[in-house]
């Protein structure tokens, strides 16, 4: 007879891929955080340069 339900042996099949897709996407994950900050390294340092001019300005 066939069952509706998977064998023990599939089951641990499938949570081992969710587990490696888990891990794959925190991996991509943590490169797209790395790209994100230096692709924003430039524009934090154009503003600060303007915020420290225009807050110099004021005191003036």
């Amino acid at each position: 007879m066939s069952g509706t339900r998977a064998s023990p042996g599939r089951e641990v099949g499938r949570r081992k891929g969710r587990h490696v897709f888990r891990a794959i996407a925190d991996v991509l994950r943590q490169i797209g955080s790395a790209i994100a900050t230096v692709v924003t390294l430039p524009f934090r340092a154009v503003a600060r340069l303007f915020g420290g001019a225009s807050s110099t300005a004021r005191r003036a």
